[in-house]
């Protein structure tokens, strides 16, 4: 046949959702200078910084805190310490690189500081939570990657697309030991 079509394989399907992506995110031009960070980013890092801070040193002075929760906060507090260089990663990285570094932090620190402070009024959760909030809408604003309706979805597709053709992970049966069997009697 003179119109023949040869089938997208899933391969190419990822590519071609990949591009739209890339075309639905990107800004274009030289919209984020490598090491220059916008001073609204620069003011919700700080506020958000200095507000983690404080609840780590007050919890650390708590002492009905277990050993598990105060690992928490010690993993909590060197996500903080390494958040600046996060943010000079994701404000500069196009569609392409890793752009989600920052977003991913913080829904980890979420993470840490829920499971060790689980005792956190809705005033304090939910201050901690806006602050989150406010430092990735700055930097979003401020990115080479543009957060829109129209990238979000793109986004979602190469998800989907992803979580249908990956292979489904195979689980190990744990490992038994052996018993020793105990040593004969003389």
């Amino acid at each position: 046949m003179l119109f023949e079509r040869e089938p997208l394989t899933p391969q190419g399907r990822k590519e071609v959702l990949m591009r739209l992506f890339g075309a639905a995110a990107s800004r274009g031009g030289d919209w984020a200078v490598a090491n220059h960070v916008p001073v609204a980013v620069l003011e919700a890092h700080g506020e958000f910084a200095t507000h983690i801070r404080f609840i780590l040193d007050a919890a650390r002075h708590n002492r009905s805190l277990s050993r598990e929760q105060q690992r928490l906060l010690h993993k909590a507090e060197r996500l903080l310490d390494a958040l600046p260089d996060s943010i000079m990663q994701t404000l500069p990285a196009g569609p392409e690189d890793n752009w989600l570094q920052l977003y991913r932090m913080l829904v980890d620190m979420h993470g840490l500081l829920e499971d060790a402070l689980p005792d956190l009024d809705a005033e304090e959760y939910t201050s901690i939570v806006q602050k989150m909030v406010q430092l990735s809408e700055a930097v979003a604003a401020s990115a080479a990657v543009e957060v829109s309706a129209a990238s979000m979805f793109a986004l979602l597709l190469v998800q989907v697309h992803l979580n249908k053709y990956e292979a489904p992970k195979k689980r190990s049966a744990p490992r038994r030991r052996k018993r020793k069997k105990p040593a004969a009697k003389s």
